[in-house]
C-alpha cells in the first residue's frame, strides 16, 4: 500500500510539474495577486487532477467513455475559455495596483472553480493522463487501493502547488508594478497559444 501511494505521490507530481496554461496562470497571479490566489489556481488544478486519476483506476466508467467520446468538444471550450482569458489579461496588464490584489484575493473559491474547468479540458492534463489510463487499463484496484492512489496524486499535485506558489510568491515585492504588467502580457499570450493549440489540435 506504501508503495502504491509513493508511486501515485509521483504520478501527481508528474502531472503538475510541467508549465502548461494553469501553471503560467498560478504564476502570473502569485506575481500580481499573492500567494493566496496563486495557490488557489493550482489547488483547482489539483482537485481536477484527482478526479483524473480516480476516473484512471476505473471509478467511474461511464465518466471515462464520456472524456473519451468527448475530448473534442472538451478542448475546443477550454481552448476557447483560456483564449477569452488571455485577452482579459493582456487587456488589463496595466492596471495592476495594491488595492486591486488585496481585493481579488477574496475570490479564492471562485478562482478554485474556475481552474478545475479550465484543466479539465487542457491538453496538456488530458495528453498526460492518457498515459496514466493506458498504464491503469486492465487492472483491477480494490476500493482501498483506488483511495489511496487518488489521494496520492492529489496530494502529489498540492505538494507541488506548495512549492511553486510559495517560491513565486517570495520575489513578487521585489518586482515594480511596469514588471507585473509585463508578466501579464506574457503570461497571457502563454495561455492564449494553449488555447489556440487545443482547438487547432481538434480541428486539424
Amino acid at each position: 500500500m506504501l508503495l502504491l501511494f509513493l508511486k501515485s505521490i509521483l504520478i501527481g507530481l508528474s502531472v503538475a510539474m510541467p508549465i502548461g496554461p494553469i501553471s503560467t496562470l498560478a504564476i502570473k497571479n502569485c506575481l500580481t495577486r499573492g500567494f493566496k490566489i496563486g495557490f488557489a489556481t493550482s489547488f483547482g488544478a489539483s482537485i481536477t487532477e484527482g478526479f483524473y486519476g480516480f476516473v484512471a483506476t476505473g471509478g467511474l466508467i461511464f465518466i471515462s467513455k464520456f472524456l473519451t467520446t468527448y475530448v473534442s468538444e472538451v478542448k475546443i471550450i477550454s481552448g476557447a475559455a483560456l483564449i477569452l482569458l488571455a485577452c482579459y489579461e493582456i487587456k488589463t496588464a496595466n492596471k495592476i495596483s495594491t488595492t486591486e490584489i488585496k481585493t481579488k484575493a477574496r475570490g479564492f473559491w471562485h478562482t478554485v472553480f474556475f481552474t478545475s474547468f479550465l484543466t479539465l479540458g487542457s491538453p496538456m492534463t488530458i495528453a498526460l493522463f492518457i498515459g496514466v489510463f493506458a498504464t491503469m487499463t486492465g487492472t483491477v484496484l480494490t476500493t482501498q487501493e483506488m483511495g489511496i492512489t487518488v489521494l496520492g496524486i492529489f496530494l502529489g499535485s498540492v505538494i507541488w502547488a506548495f512549492v511553486m506558489c510559495g517560491t513565486v510568491a517570495t520575489i513578487r515585492h521585489k518586482l515594480s508594478q511596469t514588471w507585473m504588467a509585463r508578466v501579464k502580457i506574457i503570461s497571457g499570450a502563454i495561455i492564449g497559444s494553449f488555447g489556440l493549440y487545443g482547438i487547432i489540435s481538434v480541428l486539424a
